[in-house]
Parts: structure tokens; sequence; C-alpha cells
């Protein structure tokens, strides 16, 4: 596993419009810090929910929750330094695997890493 800049997470997160009390946050942070280009949904998501005594469906809508609660909370101008132009044309924002996959590169980047490749994919 990559190791990443928590700090620099912390600053993002909050920038982006999260909050701590949020179980979807607590669930985010969890996948930028395992992600390393795999799968969401088909390894991701169950190793996260095996630690969060859950269900990988569960996990997905948390963290689609709390990316829906701070990408509205969070000023245009934040989201286009982040995220550039990589958002959903259909709903405006990143996907989930986008959103982590994002937060993992700068987490990474920050911790003087080389990023993790990633695939940019639209979902049509």
């Amino acid at each position: 596993m990559c190791k990443i800049n928590e700090e620099k997470m912390d600053e993002l997160l909050l920038t982006l419009g999260h909050d701590d009390y949020n179980r979807g946050t607590a669930q985010l942070r969890i996948a930028v810090r395992l992600y390393e280009g795999q799968p969401l949904t088909k390894e991701l998501y169950p190793a996260i929910a095996k630690v969060a005594g859950t269900t990988p469906a569960r996990i997905e809508r948390n963290i689609r929750h709390s990316i829906e609660k701070a990408w509205d909370r969070c000023p245009y101008d934040e989201r286009l330094r982040f995220f550039g132009n990589s958002v959903n044309p259909n709903t405006g924002r990143p996907t989930v695997g986008q959103y982590v996959a994002r937060m993992a590169r700068l987490c990474r980047e920050a911790e003087g890493q080389e990023p993790v490749a990633y695939e940019n994919r639209v979902l049509d």
C-alpha cells in the first residue's frame, strides 16, 4: 500500500466541503488510503465493507452521498482547481471512482511519491 499525506487529505476534504461527522467521509478516507488503481466495485468497496462491518453497496452509497453533499458546498473555483473538467457531464460532478482516484493522486503527490496511474472514465 502506498503512503499518503494525511495532512493533505484533511486539507483537501475540508476545502472540498466534507464534514467529519458524515459516515461517507470516513469511508472515503479509507478508500483514498487503500486505492492503488484497482476496480472500486470488485475490490475496494468489499475491502472497506469488511472493515466497516457493512455491505459494499452501502459503502458506495455513503461515499457517493458524502461527495454529493460536499460538491454542493464547495465553491466552484475550488472544484475547478482540483478536478478541472473531469466531471461527468450528466451529473455535473465526478464519479466516485474519479473522485477517489484524484484524491489519492493529490495526497500521494504531496507525500512525494509517484502517483498511481488511473483511467479517467466518464460513464454514458
